[in-house]
């Protein structure tokens, strides 16, 4: 599991951000770190989520409680999304039987 951990650190000096950005993300659920020998790293997983509240934040000027409204949306959209996939497959399944 280590493999896949970032060193936020180093994540903060590619992406030019502070660490309180991303302490502020994980305050209100967005994300997710990890502490290993008082040090802090971010799953790979987590980073790409990162990544899209960042552009959120500086390309849309969306404050984190934005951040948090629109991961909300975003969450309940693929929700919908997974609904309608297995709404139709079933809807298939008893086109076939007739």
């Amino acid at each position: 599991m280590e493999n896949n951990l970032i060193a936020i650190q180093d994540i903060c000096s590619h992406h030019q951000i502070e660490f309180k950005f991303i302490q502020s993300l994980e305050d209100f659920g967005l994300i997710h770190t990890t502490v290993v020998k008082k040090s802090f790293f971010l799953d790979a997983d987590e980073l790409s989520k990162l990544e899209r509240y960042l552009r959120l934040s500086n390309d849309l000027d969306i404050n984190l409680e934005g951040l948090h409204a629109v991961s909300h949306l975003l969450n309940q959209l693929k929700n919908m999304q997974e609904e309608v996939n297995s709404l139709k497959n079933e809807l298939n399944y008893y086109k076939q039987l007739h």
